[in-house]
């Protein structure tokens, strides 16, 4: 849980850092949290080796391409990575666009 606080913590500084606007980073998925039909939460280990938690933003329910962010299980399992842009949100790391990383 410490972990969770500390990744939490580099998130937001991330976002302070760029001005307060949206932050991208890109890794591979560690675990999805929902069922068949939705994702209440995700975790990505970043490629600078940082834990991060993220939630669907309020717009959030697709990849851009129209796959279902349920996809994040094939990714679990393929370890392919993914780029996520977020903001912080009441202190929250909400996830605004996923995209499979090129």
């Amino acid at each position: 849980m410490r972990r969770s606080a500390v990744a939490v913590v580099v998130v937001v500084g991330l976002v302070i850092g760029c001005g307060g606007g949206d932050a991208r980073v890109t890794g591979v998925v560690l675990y999805v949290d929902g069922d068949l039909t939705s994702v209440r939460s995700f975790q990505v280990l970043g490629t600078d080796g940082e834990r991060y938690r993220f939630v669907p933003g309020p717009d959030l329910h697709a990849f851009p391409d129209g796959t279902a962010l349920t996809h994040l299980y094939e990714h679990l399992q393929t370890a392919a990575p993914i780029r996520v842009t977020f903001r912080i949100d009441d202190g929250v790391a909400a996830a605004s666009i996923v995209e499979d990383a090129p």
